[in-house]
């Protein structure tokens, strides 16, 4: 019998086009606008490219510099370098194609006075200037021990040579990790939580008051608890595969890195489903009000937690984390963003464990508060 309803459950929530469209479709959409709104400001603001400038060289001039730039750009992969003359290097860097460029002048070679111009000052733009003065820093204090302590020219080389490691890469993990990213995590968290519609469904479909359906139930002598469970699980099913959806859109079509945890993630998402299943089945269970305002207050639920957790401003858990980290313990939305965030930055699984238990804590209360709701009606009706 449980397999039975199962599936009818199943047929019955998939032909309901409204439910369909705000757990399924309206994820999508959000997320297009997000990529499209975003793609520009990840490209050129957030995700670091390889520098690429000009460098003009003058007929003896020192190979000094030359040489740092080309060890930046073979072993650093920190600029590409375009080698050019002065005219050429102008009409590159007035079309934008190269950053900045680099004057090594053969009147300047024995003062080390490298120039360089650009057009803007941008992130681009300083780290060139950076490597600018690092150079002429260098270059100064290298002539200075020549001149003063000869001998102890070989053990300054090898210092700076221990120095030039802070240009290379590293991270504390192997995910990309942006801004934008914020709000692609709280926008998986919301898609989780549209299943306040449907659990609310289900309360519907068991308060006699309210559907006609309900008082064939109520009147039956079936265990309502016997048909509760292929209900939910039906609905968890249909909410766990729309969001699936969509962060398969969100990874594939859209390619926004979400970390290289899949199966945790989904594991995530059906945890994150079962919380929205279980709010909207709770507030369902509340008294004999009218569907259209427990769908309201469901949609307020549910927009609330997703607002706390920075789906519509980003830095807002942060911000909660400081001044009211309670809310962050105790919202959904900021559990599933967390969540993510804890498989994508930390190596172990201490603080994803947590968040983890923390939400299959609050969907068992709410679980359980709708179903003694429900049982306390049955037997008030008897």
């Amino acid at each position: 019998m449980f397999f039975r309803l199962y599936i009818y459950s199943l047929k019955q929530t998939s032909r309901q086009k409204l439910i369909m469209f705000w757990s399924l479709i309206f994820p999508i959409i959000l997320g297009t606008l997000f990529r499209a709104a975003f793609g520009e400001f990840l490209e050129e603001e957030v995700i670091f490219h390889q520098i690429p400038v000009a460098y003009v060289a003058e007929e003896g001039a020192s190979l000094a510099f030359e040489e740092t730039l080309n060890l930046l750009e073979e072993d650093n992969g920190l600029v590409k370098i375009v080698r050019t003359d002065g005219e050429e290097a102008e009409i590159l860097l007035k079309e934008e194609k190269v950053e900045g460029i680099f004057y090594n002048r053969a009147s300047a070679a024995e003062k080390g006075n490298v120039s360089l111009t650009v057009t803007s000052q941008e992130m681009s733009q300083s780290i060139l200037s950076s490597i600018l003065e690092q150079y002429q820093r260098v270059f100064h204090t290298m002539g200075n021990i020549g001149r003063e302590n000869p001998a102890g020219i070989e053990a300054a080389v090898k210092e700076i040579g221990q120095q030039r490691q802070y240009l290379t890469e590293g991270g504390i993990t192997d995910t990309p990790k942006s801004v934008m990213t914020d709000y692609f995590y709280a926008l998986i968290a919301m898609d989780c939580l549209m299943g306040v519609s449907m659990g609310l469904q289900i309360a519907i479909n068991y308060k006699a008051n309210l559907s006609n359906i309900a008082v064939r139930r109520v009147a039956s002598g079936t265990s309502r608890f016997g048909m509760l469970m292929p209900d939910l699980a039906a609905r968890i099913t249909i909410q766990f595969l729309c969001t699936v959806c969509s962060v398969c859109y969100l990874t594939f079509a859209m390619k926004i890195s979400l970390g290289n945890k899949f199966g945790l993630l989904l594991l995530t998402t059906l945890v994150g489903s079962v919380v929205g299943i279980f709010m909207g089945f709770f507030i369902g269970a509340i008294g004999t009000y009218k569907e259209s305002l427990k769908e309201g207050v469901c949609v307020c639920c549910m927009m609330l937690s997703s607002f706390l957790a920075g789906l519509m401003v980003g830095g807002m858990y942060r911000f909660l984390e400081r001044y009211a980290p309670i809310v962050n313990r105790i919202n959904p939305a900021s559990l599933i963003v967390k969540s993510l965030y804890s498989l994508n930055i930390y190596e172990g699984y201490e603080r994803y464990t947590q968040c983890m238990i923390s939400l299959l804590v609050i969907a068992i209360l709410l679980g359980t508060g709708a179903f003694a709701m429900i049982r306390r009606e049955r037997y008030a009706s008897i």
